[in-house]
């Protein structure tokens, strides 16, 4: 047994056995708390060097960078040279001092008692063991959309968040953190669009496969052994003009690794829904749509109806999801991207009532962005992207900022550090976080859901209690998954 598997089972089994602050006795963590409200740097380890960490790496360096961890030693080049090509002297220096890992379990184990927080950037099926093993050491929890890969798993981060109130968890859906969202959610609640029971939530990525790609070698130093963690071992592919590689982006179209279009941005779109209406879990999911190309890949095409038996406005709401490409365009590269997107708008599976919406209010040549909301009111309607662009319908009803929803008017660099100044500030403040596991994890199992409806099926109709699925044990068994041995959340040594 290597010494990386070794110590993977070593930290595991621990986990469960440690102290509220695992830094001598629960009193250390209370001083060390005090230390950071009066303005000690909060001490973070970054896990995960993927292409998104790039855009927040100015989050996590306003800080005291303490680890990073990676199993690919090229990310952590490709890393290092964006630092060294864009950030200040001072961020460049606390890059270098941060200690580099392969492996979060070896991190916990060597670092344990020098860490405040974690941000998790890694590929979903590698984000719920490194939070639980975080949790049960009482630090603090940023962790990437769509928070876990199954329902099971969420459940889980929030029970383990439950059992100690002072630790600080965030989800990373940043737009939680804009005022353009805030301000869409206060109109709401003032009763700018009178009773709102239809949401209709879209997205222009496949996030599939249309053909399997040969297999390859990892890149010359990574152990693709870690990289697949608890779920089974995969091909490694690379990246080709055609095609995504199955690192470090492309595992978003595979079952067992990522979530598809719903898991990529589903929490970023429908997020504005959740908090606008007060969201918690649907009572039932129908899939009238759910397209396939190869087997083991996430659709293509899809289209859910979620529907919520109560809103905080004590009223029922319906939630429609679509994304992908629209039906008769086929799947190919000649239709969409390397990435899974259309080439043009005309092959979005864009929901019909958005197009009428946009036609009605004038937008045909100024159209929404290809991604977004639109909250179908009594009185108005609103249109919102998480890039920060909204649209009132009638102006009347709020102010509308259309242009912010053009890609080269979205910085996310300069506009996901907000995220992260609201983690540590309720860290300073000893508070929860605006996105905290609480508000977050129902959304992330709305998610999770609407994978079970699409590999259900069109047509499926499940009836759901907020855990399981009670109208269909074949779809309720994808509530959860199976691990590898050493890689599971739920053991407790």
């Amino acid at each position: 047994m290597n010494t990386n598997r070794r110590n993977l089972l070593k930290g595991v089994a621990a986990a469960s056995a440690l102290p509220l602050f695992n830094i001598g006795c629960a009193g250390f963590g209370l001083s060390r708390n005090r230390q950071i409200a009066k303005g000690a740097k909060i001490r973070v380890a970054l896990i995960g060097c993927g292409l998104q960490t790039g855009c927040m790496i100015d989050g996590v360096l306003c800080e005291n960078l303490v680890a990073i961890v990676d199993p690919d030693p090229v990310r952590f080049d490709i890393l290092e040279k964006l630092v060294a090509k864009t950030c200040s002297a001072a961020d460049k220096a606390n890059f270098a001092s941060a200690r580099r890992f392969s492996t979060y379990q070896d991190m916990f184990d060597q670092m344990g008692d020098e860490i405040d927080a974690i941000v998790v950037e890694t590929p979903n099926h590698q984000h719920t063991l490194p939070a639980v093993m975080a949790l049960r050491r009482g630090i603090h929890v940023y962790l990437d959309k769509p928070l876990c890969l199954t329902v099971a798993e969420c459940d889980l981060i929030l029970a383990e968040a439950r059992k100690r109130p002072g630790i600080v968890t965030q989800c990373g859906t940043y737009g939680h953190s804009f005022p353009s969202m805030k301000y869409c959610v206060d109109r709401i609640a003032e009763g700018n669009l009178g009773e709102v029971k239809e949401v209709w939530a879209y997205d222009d990525r496949c996030n599939s496969i249309y053909q399997r790609p040969a297999a390859a070698p990892p890149p010359k130093g990574m152990d693709w052994d870690l990289w697949c963690g608890g779920s089974p071992i995969c091909d490694y592919y690379p990246e080709t003009p055609d095609q995504d590689g199955m690192h470090p982006h492309g595992w978003h179209s595979w079952i067992g690794y990522g979530n598809g279009s719903i898991g990529n941005l589903g929490m970023h779109i429908m997020d504005v829904a959740f908090w606008a209406l007060g969201l918690k879990d649907p009572d039932r999911v129908t899939c009238h749509d759910a397209q396939f190309a190869l087997e083991g890949a996430w659709g293509f095409r899809d289209a859910f109806e979620f529907h919520y038996p109560t809103s905080k406005f004590g009223h029922e709401v319906t939630m429609h999801w679509w994304d992908g490409l629209n039906e008769g365009v086929p799947y190919t590269k000649e239709f969409v991207n390397k990435f899974g997107m259309p080439h043009k708008r005309e092959h979005l599976n864009i929901p019909p009532k958005v197009l009428e919406v946009e036609k009605a209010n004038g937008f045909e040549n100024d159209p929404f962005y290809k991604n977004g909301v639109l909250f179908v009111g009594t009185k108005a309607n609103l249109w919102f992207t998480h890039h920060g662009g909204y649209r009132f319908m009638p102006r009347s009803a709020g102010w509308c900022i259309p242009r912010v929803d053009r890609p080269h008017d979205f910085n996310y660099r300069r506009v996901t550090p907000m995220h992260f100044y609201e983690f540590y500030k309720a860290i300073r403040e000893q508070r929860e976080a605006n996105d905290n596991f609480e508000y977050s994890v129902p959304l992330a199992k709305t998610v999770c859901l609407g994978n079970i409806s699409s590999v259900a099926g069109k047509g499926s109709v499940l009836e759901w209690d907020g855990h399981h699925v009670t109208n269909n044990a074949e779809a309720d068994k994808n509530v959860t998954k199976a691990y590898r041995k050493g890689w599971d959340p739920f053991a407790r040594g």
